[in-house]
């Protein structure tokens, strides 16, 4: 059992990577920013050594990676749209 956990914990790293990656024309750069980010933020954290240091900075990444994402996504995608539409206003 604890050889599948770890196998689906690097799945789920290496898809949110590769899902940045593969969306870089669309927020992905955001991604990856979101995961450096959350890494380091939860590396200062609580923890006795530095492998429950390294768990806690895993986790800060795979939980800013998504977040990331979805701000890139939105600076990239939504915001031109927006400011069309603002720009464009009918007279």
């Amino acid at each position: 059992m604890n050889g599948l956990r770890l196998l689906l914990a690097l799945a789920a790293f290496a898809g949110m990577i590769a899902l940045c990656v593969l969306g870089w024309n669309y927020g992905g750069m955001g991604g990856l920013i979101g995961g450096g980010l959350g890494f380091l933020i939860r590396l200062g954290g609580r923890g006795l050594d530095w492998g429950e240091r390294l768990g806690n900075g895993y986790v800060g990444a795979l939980m800013g990676m998504p977040v990331g994402l979805l701000i890139g996504g939105l600076i990239t995608v939504g915001a031109p749209y927006l400011l069309t539409f603002i720009n464009n206003t009918p007279q």
